[in-house]
């Protein structure tokens, strides 16, 4: 099993620790704090805003999120250890203002509804797919989105090539380092000069993760993956290899 991911150990100051370590020694006095065990659920949100039509492509990162789940893993032939690791239930859900209907897809799909603003439940993530749309974002959703990603459990919000055109209208990207679709840097970058864009396939500011392509979206998911189900690596892997994204040891660095 692979060790916690950087970057979630926290030490007391110079001072508290000679104080500290002159008392105690004990994890808990000494104020080390490893990450928690990933949990066994996700609760996934995709963000639908709008009439025009997503971009079937961006939805292929809800489907990696899903094959995470013990049902999917289990078609996959899969070892009982990695089917122990796997993720008991992803809950996916597609929201909109009024939560009826369905949605346009490219290619001539629709997908349903399944919830408003209104009735929706805390997610773990969020995911904000791509229309290519300019247009203003409701105050609903800004509303939703904001008091979304400032729940303490709220985990990522991905946004997925142009569906950077909603998220920008948040003011969530505020001073933040983002990535989007390179056809619309320039106007970007002149309409909020505030954030931080760059030409990166994807971004992640804090629980903000941004995309350029519905392909470098891909690396972005799997990269979240491997992250926060840190102690469900042989899960990830497999689930990762069945959807063609190799593992961390086919690259060389």
């Amino acid at each position: 099993m692979p060790s916690p991911p950087r970057g979630y150990t926290t030490f007391p100051s110079d001072a508290d620790l000679f104080y500290m370590c002159t008392s105690s020694t004990s994890a808990e006095d000494l104020g080390i704090n490893y990450v928690h065990k990933s949990q066994s659920s996700l609760r996934v949100g995709v963000i639908i805003l709008g009439r025009d039509q997503i971009q079937l492509t961006d939805l292929s990162a809800v489907d990696l999120l899903s094959t995470l789940c013990r049902s999917r893993i289990g078609r996959l032939n899969a070892s009982a250890s990695t089917l122990e690791e796997a993720v008991d239930e992803v809950d996916i859900r597609y929201v909109s203002v009024t939560g009826e209907g369905s949605f346009p897809v490219t290619s001539g799909a629709r997908m349903p509804v399944t919830n408003s603003f209104a009735n929706a439940p805390q997610f773990d993530v969020l995911i904000i797919p791509g229309s290519f749309t300019t247009k203003e974002l409701p105050p609903a959703a800004t509303t939703f989105l904001a008091a979304q990603c400032s729940s303490p459990g709220f985990r990522a919000i991905f946004s997925i090539s142009s569906g950077i055109l909603h998220l920008i209208q948040t003011g969530l990207l505020w001073r933040r380092r983002a990535s989007a679709p390179r056809c619309l840097i320039p106007a970007l970058q002149q309409r909020y000069p505030e954030t931080l864009w760059q030409t990166k396939a994807w971004n992640r500011h804090e629980k903000i993760w941004t995309s350029s392509t519905a392909v470098s979206a891909l690396d972005m998911i799997a990269s979240w993956m491997r992250e926060f189900f840190w102690d469900r690596h042989e899960a990830v892997e497999c689930a990762l290899a069945a959807a063609g994204i190799g593992s961390l040891d086919d690259f060389e660095y």
